[in-house]
């Protein structure tokens, strides 16, 4: 009789943990293949945004002149209109102890508009897409990960700095630039061809999803 009841309580045990499994399974199915769509918008805001991004740089045709120097209600005028952009992309949440995404990209924006007003530096240009999506990593409902890659075609004289995708970079290879090269009357836009592979947290809020956080950033000269 005792080892009738043993049995059957180790039955039951062993039904309830298969029952666990099973709903569990069904249960992470069920997400992932609900999860999917997500995927895909948040695939459709990386292309929007990296488009979108080309342009933060650029100023009107009249003030693209090599050398000359750019009035500062021109640039005030920029980050406005780079401000509703901003907005849109990026998200005030913040899940981790250092600044925020938002913060981060305004501060960028605001460092390469005044350098390259001051120095005669120009940006003529970029087009920018995205080419692929690594990964998209969940965590829990309203948090991902992504890994992504960019291709980036920039005009631009050799000292200008521009945007590689979320930080200010002055795409010169880390080095000085020779002296004569500073010159207004020695400067010319040049093509320059990048691929930028970055890293990026997204969260959900509203029910939309916004750059939280940015990570690594590597570039290589195409």
């Amino acid at each position: 009789m005792g080892l009738s009841n043993f049995l059957r309580r180790v039955n039951r045990g062993i039904a309830l943990g298969l029952a666990l499994v099973v709903g569990l399974t069904c249960y992470l199915i069920i997400d992932n293949v609900a999860f999917n769509g997500e995927r895909e918008v948040i695939r459709r805001i990386l292309e929007d945004y990296i488009s979108d991004m080309s342009g933060f740089t650029i100023l009107p045709e009249q003030y693209t002149e090599i050398g000359s120097e750019v009035p500062e209600s021109v640039i005030v005028d920029k980050m406005k209109e780079n401000g509703v952009l901003i907005d849109k992309y990026f998200s005030n949440i913040n899940y981790r102890d250092i600044g925020s995404a938002k913060f981060s990209i305004s501060q960028s924006l605001e460092q390469i508009l005044y350098s390259n007003g001051k120095s005669g530096n120009k940006v003529k240009s970029c087009d920018a897409k995205l080419t692929r999506v690594k990964s998209i990593r969940k965590h829990g409902a309203n948090l991902v990960t992504v890994e992504a890659v960019a291709d980036l075609t920039i005009v631009r004289t050799l000292g200008a700095e521009a945007l590689n995708v979320f930080y200010a970079a002055p795409f010169y290879g880390g080095g000085d630039i020779p002296a004569e090269l500073t010159e207004p009357a020695n400067m010319a836009f040049t093509i320059h061809n990048y691929e930028s592979s970055f890293t990026c947290e997204m969260t959900k809020s509203n029910g939309v999803w916004k750059f939280s956080y940015v990570g690594n950033i590597s570039i290589t000269v195409r």
